[in-house]
């Protein structure tokens, strides 16, 4: 179970660096749209997340779930946003799944 809680928190990375990466790539050129591969790696977020803590709590390991719900909701609003985006080409949608991600990100390395 351990094995797979490490494969999930992984992939779950994976999906924060397509989501982060594509954004800096964006953010390069003169227009900067939401990508098909952002809605996809939040999708990537919030399944690998779920996983991370179901592993968590059937290895009996503490789960904050305050910290979870706001992380949720994030990822949720990450999703949301990057599929308006990527359907209706809005460059707020753009800065919205960066700043989603990046607040995210924030939450689970500062939130202790």
């Amino acid at each position: 179970m351990e094995i797979l809680r490490y494969v999930f928190l992984v992939f779950h990375l994976f999906g924060f660096a397509a989501i982060m990466g594509g954004v800096f790539f964006q953010l390069r050129g003169k227009d900067p749209v939401t990508g098909s591969y952002m809605p996809i790696s939040a999708v990537v977020q919030l399944v690998t997340g779920a996983g991370l803590i179901w592993t968590r709590t059937s290895l009996d390991l503490p789960v904050d779930n305050a910290k979870m719900g706001v992380k949720l909701a994030l990822d949720v609003l990450v999703a949301v946003t990057a599929l308006v985006g990527m359907r209706n080409k809005q460059q707020w949608a753009f800065y919205g799944v960066g700043t989603f991600t990046a607040a995210a990100a924030v939450v689970a390395v500062a939130w202790k």
